[in-house]
């Protein structure tokens, strides 16, 4: 008898129903990680304005697009970060 309430509880802890899931955090979007390009600079000696007013529209839209991408990061993590905690209560 002994031996029997033995195998039975070994079977019974042998078949737990209850499966241990890890839940890991979501790996950022290849293109959010590239960093913001470099400004570009006024040569020296330019004594043209139109060449510097040039240079300052390209950084203009180097930085709007940039901020962008760092705007869209931020929405990116904070949704994930919002479904990762739900998923961990």
């Amino acid at each position: 008898m002994k031996y029997l309430v033995a195998l039975l509880l070994i079977a019974l802890t042998g078949c737990s129903t209850v499966v241990p899931v890890k839940v890991k955090f979501p790996e950022a979007p290849a293109e959010i990680l590239i960093g913001c390009p470099d400004l570009d600079k006024v040569e020296q000696g330019t004594k043209e304005l139109s060449k510097t007013l040039e240079v300052v529209v390209k950084n203009y839209s180097k930085y709007h697009e940039c901020r962008i991408k760092v705007e869209a990061w931020n929405e990116w993590y904070k949704a994930n970060k919002e479904i990762f905690e739900s998923l961990n209560k």
